[in-house]
């Protein structure tokens, strides 16, 4: 672990664990089963969890800390808008221990069962029976996010619940006694978690059952919330980075909504509605108000029947959940008995698959929102009121809130969308290359008579998907992968499915092969970027110039990028991956460079460059792309400096984000988004 890190870690930990302690003593955890040491929880802790405060619960009070909390400690660390590699994305894989090995032959075991059963419901019985969502096509993906259901398919703490509810059933009609239930229990719960693998979700839902079951086995039961903040406490010492984890900020959120909220909203409801159907719309909103402000950060649209889909919905999720966990047990022992338990499983997924592609046709399907944090300052506000008029009883005070939610959302609305016509018609119609704003790592896009060239997806599939929205791109007819780093395919996602042909540097290893195995059956015709390799993009003719046959020490990773050589009708671009000098210096001694008018700058800028490639090539335009104030440094002052003394434009997305080139009668010319 370097010192960055370590560094990192401490200034992260203290707040934390001030923060979550804090609320941990607002909401007065009343567990006197623990009697906690300071080398374990600290001293914040210690009185918090001793019951030494005796304070009155503020659920509100509480639920606001618990949703601020990580904002702010997300602000105080500029995460995770800046950094480049994720601290848990830092641990490199290790081999499965022979223990855990049953654990994954069930898993594929049950994934190739699966993947037998047609259309939407075989895509999904894995995500609803463990969480496993890799088979799911992009389309269906996008139409389950276009509604709100990917939660569906997350495991989190519906399973648990499913599971050791199940498992402490069996047990009373075995007759068994409560202690030993829940010890049964416990174990089961054990072996969920390492079959659907440890994911923070998982986790989360996961140490607050060992607490509820633990304060059974006591006989003094707690209440939710100071259950779910001592929870998210422990996991918060164990890994201070979830703190800023988007997907442990939701689940965490949703949960503290469902508790807080489904119940008054359900009472509240049934003032106009049967009271089976007012529990069914409260369940999903409640965690919806409350997930909503985060969402919005991630991306800033309203799911118009998000609502709607999750009560079409969600009642299948746990017989999909139920009978798919069956049949995942019995594929390994007694297939003849799995497949059918597989069959009935895929009738409830099939449903929800269906709700979600059909709700996602309908128009205006997704609202568009303020983007940002004004945005979900806006929508936390908007939840806030919807609240209020629904749990009022006062008839002229809801009418009134609701009026004013509604010219909310529609002047909102209005706003974004006439905000987005206008970003819209300021792109020039005759751009050539994109560099799309992803963030650190590589997204460009290229275009030549229609005919449109992806190089990189980035780390993350939303910020291309958006870019290729933005420039109203639906098909793919060529993508080169120049190498395997995360920052470079995490985002493959947003490719999935529009893919004609791909060229590709080597896999390096399983996970990479995994990559372009779902490329393939996306239907892409996969081809290895080698030396040589030539192809037609409408007027446009390219080359791959690296990596060479020759020098198999420099044929993956960084130093093997894929480097292509695009010659437009009147001008030439040069895209070098992330190559390092070493590789450069290689490429320059087998093949002859051109000068070029436009050159994406290797590696995001770092220093590891030959500053006599540059001077061949004489470029005018220099395109970095590169996230914010990232931990490498990149661009470095050196590469500026550089290219500046060759006379290059150095426009750099994480001042200018997206970065347009197009042709004109004087020359090439730059749009940037900022």
């Amino acid at each position: 672990m370097n010192k960055v890190r370590i560094e990192a870690d401490l200034r992260l930990s203290i707040p934390v664990l001030v923060g979550w302690s804090g609320l941990v003593v607002v909401l007065n955890v009343d567990i006197p089963l623990f009697s906690p040491s300071t080398s374990h929880f600290g001293f914040v802790a210690v009185l918090a969890l001793s019951g030494c405060f005796t304070l009155k619960r503020l659920p509100i009070l509480g639920l606001t800390v618990l949703t601020s909390s990580a904002v702010l400690l997300s602000w105080l660390i500029q995460l995770p808008h800046h950094v480049d590699v994720l601290p848990w994305e830092k641990t490199p894989p290790i081999e499965i221990p022979w223990w855990l090995v049953w654990a994954e032959h069930l898993r594929n075991s049950f994934l190739d069962a699966a993947s037998t059963l047609p259309s939407f419901g075989g895509q999904l019985i894995p995500g609803l029976a463990i969480g496993d969502t890799s088979r799911v096509s992009e389309h269906l993906s996008h139409s389950m996010k276009t509604v709100s259901l990917t939660h569906i398919t997350a495991v989190s703490g519906a399973n648990i619940a499913i599971v050791t509810a199940s498992v402490m059933a069996i047990g009373a009609l075995c007759g068994a006694g409560r202690r030993v239930r829940l010890v049964i229990a416990v174990c089961a719960l054990v072996a969920f978690v390492i079959l659907v693998t440890p994911q923070p979700s998982v986790l989360r839902a996961a140490v607050m059952a060992v607490v509820v079951m633990i304060a059974l086995f006591s006989g003094r039961p707690g209440s939710g919330i100071p259950l779910l903040a001592f929870a998210t406490l422990l996991m918060l010492m164990w890994n201070p980075w979830w703190a800023i984890d988007y997907g442990f900020i939701l689940s965490v959120s949703a949960t503290a909504g469902l508790l807080l909220f489904s119940g008054p909203l359900a009472s509240s409801l049934n003032r106009w509605l049967p009271l089976w159907l007012a529990t069914v719309i409260a369940i999903p909103l409640s965690a919806q108000l409350m997930c909503q402000p985060f969402i919005i950060l991630l991306n800033p649209q309203l799911p118009t029947y998000g609502v709607l889909a999750n009560v079409i919905a969600a009642p299948a999720a746990p017989i999909a959940t139920v009978i798919g966990l069956a049949g995942c047990l019995l594929t390994w022992w007694i297939p003849g008995v799995a497949f059918p338990l597989l069959w009935l499983s895929w009738l409830p997924a099939e449903w929800i698959g269906q709700t979600a592609t059909v709700l996602s046709r309908f128009p205006e399907s997704q609202l568009p929102w303020i983007s940002g944090p004004v945005g979900a300052i806006t929508a936390a506000f908007v939840s806030v009121v919807i609240l209020l008029m629904l749990l009022s009883s006062n008839k002229r005070v809801r009418n009134t809130l609701a009026v004013s939610v509604v010219v909310t959302v529609i002047t909102l609305t209005i706003t974004s969308v006439m905000s987005g016509l206008r970003f819209t018609a300021s792109i020039p119609p005759d751009w050539s290359i994109a560099a799309c704003d992803v963030g650190q790592g590589d997204g460009l896009v290229l275009r030549s008579e229609e005919r449109i060239a992806v190089i990189d997806v980035g780390r993350t599939p939303e910020p291309l998907r958006h870019c290729l929205e933005q420039l109203g791109i639906t098909h793919i007819d060529l993508l080169v992968l120049t190498h395997f780093d995360k920052d470079h395919v995490g985002g493959l996602e947003a490719v999935l499915g529009k893919v004609d042909v791909a060229v590709v540097g080597k896999a390096e290893n399983a996970e990479d092969q995994g990559l372009l195995t779902e490329l393939a059956r996306s239907g892409a015709s996969l081809h290895r970027g080698t030396q040589g390799l030539t192809g037609a993009l409408g007027e446009a003719q390219w080359q791959v110039l690296w990596p060479d046959e020759h020098h198999p020490l420099m044929d993956m990773g960084n130093p093997g990028s894929v480097t292509l050589l695009l010659t437009f009708p009147r001008f030439k671009a040069l895209f070098l991956g992330d190559l390092g000098k070493e590789a450069q210096l290689a490429m320059m001694s087998t093949v002859h460079l051109p000068q070029v008018n436009v050159v994406k700058v290797a590696h995001h800028g770092s220093v590891d460059q030959s500053s006599s490639l540059y001077e061949q090539i004489q470029p005018q335009i220099g395109i970095f792309s590169v996230g914010q104030e990232n931990d490498y440094g990149h661009p470095r002052r050196e590469t500026l400096d550089m290219l500046s003394q060759l006379g290059t434009l150095t426009p750099r997305t994480d001042q200018d984000g997206l970065i347009l080139i197009s042709e004109n009668s004087t020359g090439l010319s730059v749009w940037t988004e900022h």
